[in-house]
């Protein structure tokens, strides 16, 4: 690979994430109320289509979840995705729906021959969108939001002992959360809003293990991630503005700063394990279960009297099949067929009804020029909530494209 090629990916890949930075609604769901909003899928698109799994990981993807799993890279990979899923949502008395479009993740991974792999990236960590909106005979209510949180990050994997490897990372946090409440008296053409703003900024840690063996024909993988618990400090701001809009422009009539102050947070820990089967370039299935500790996350600025944080619990299964890898074979075979579930208890509840998720998922890999780079496409219908009491039913259908690209760099020029 030539040095212009090499600058002319890494220049579209950067132009790339300086649009992800401000891809930030990428909900329209009421529960992103809570919290830092709504936290976005981490998994890269491959493992997306089986059940969301974390921890599978192969020579040819960077999986930034897996840190250690930059030890069994072999070649350079550049990495970006693209989502759009579509909202049906249900109340008791009410329905709407809508449609949004993400920038799941860019990274790049670098294989260093013999020793392990270092590795970079960015995405949205979570995100807030919503619109709540009741119409009274003398008045207009609505609550907004919009905003959320990015995640910078660096890993390292190393490679310890004959298929054992460790992996390291480093999180950088930054973001911007915005909710509106808005009173809109029509007689009197007066419009009250209170503005709640979140500044965040933090940092974290995670770690992981995986190891890779072999049984007669078969192999086995299993790794292990833990996530550190994470510190944010988060600048409030809530501001109640009047305005009239009585001559057909709104024109602020009082302003007045209710708080003003700078708190700390946590991401709270989590913790996974992940154990799976399979035939290599033939066929794969894993499990893999995952606990974050929400119990000790605290938050009096986006929150209700009614609501509590409680610790999630999550199984998914999942795995694939490649008919036939093989160069030669006819190009569907080559394709790589993936599927699996998820479950998750909520880590919200609301009345004491906790907010739990579960989700069936959907992937093909798309082989290009060779073995090696790869267009995932990944397919997932996902239910939520459910109408009882306050509590809102989301059905959420999404459509995941990934570009997996790879080049060796610190190739041997060779002379005839």
């Amino acid at each position: 690979m030539t040095s212009f090629n090499k600058k002319y990916r890494i220049i579209i890949l950067f132009t790339i994430w300086l649009g992800a930075m401000h891809a930030q609604d990428g909900s329209l769901s009421p529960y992103s109320f809570f919290k830092y909003g709504d936290e976005v899928s981490p998994q890269i698109i491959h493992n997306s289509g089986m059940g969301h799994l974390d921890f599978y990981n192969d020579s040819i993807r960077y999986n930034f979840l897996i840190p250690s799993s930059l030890a069994n890279l072999k070649y350079v990979n550049y990495s970006l995705a693209l989502s759009q899923h579509t909202y049906k949502l249900f109340s008791a008395n009410a329905q709407s729906k809508g449609g949004i479009f993400l920038t799941p993740y860019i990274s790049m991974g670098i294989p260093i021959e013999g020793i392990g792999g270092v590795g970079i990236g960015f995405r949205p960590f979570s995100s807030t969108g919503f619109l709540l909106k009741k119409d009274f005979p003398d008045k207009t209510v609505a609550k907004t939001g919009e905003g959320g949180l990015n995640q910078f990050f660096i890993s390292a994997g190393i490679k310890v002992y004959k298929g054992l490897n460790l992996g390291f990372g480093y999180d950088y946090y930054f973001g911007h959360k915005l909710v509106r409440y808005i009173t809109h008296h029509q007689d009197v053409y007066t419009i009250t809003r209170q503005l709640d703003d979140a500044v965040y900024t933090g940092s974290g840690f995670h770690f992981s293990a995986d190891y890779t063996g072999k049984a007669g024909s078969l192999y086995y993988k299993t790794a292990f991630r833990y996530q550190s618990q994470s510190h944010l400090k988060a600048h409030f701001t809530r501001t109640l503005q009047l305005s009239n809009n009585a001559y057909g422009s709104e024109i602020i009539t009082d302003e007045q700063v209710l708080r003003n102050d700078t708190v700390s947070l946590i991401i709270p820990p989590s913790y996974s394990l992940g154990i799976g089967v399979g035939q290599m370039k033939k066929w794969f299935a894993g499990i893999e279960y995952t606990q974050t500790d929400w119990q000790l996350y605290n938050d009096d600025f986006f929150s209700t009297n009614d609501m509590a944080y409680t610790q999630s619990k999550s199984f998914k299964a999942g795995g694939y099949f490649i008919p036939d890898y093989r160069l030669h074979a006819p190009y569907w075979k080559r394709i790589t067929y993936k599927a699996g579930f998820y479950s998750q208890s909520g880590s919200l509840s609301i009345q004491n009804q906790q907010v739990n998720e579960i989700g069936i998922t959907f992937g093909l890999s798309f082989p290009l020029g060779g073995y090696f780079t790869k267009i995932d496409v990944g397919m997932e219908y996902i239910n939520r909530g459910k109408t009882s009491g306050i509590l809102v039913k989301e059905n959420i259908f999404g459509l995941k494209i990934g570009l997996s690209l790879n080049d060796k760099w610190f190739r041997k020029r060779k002379i005839n």
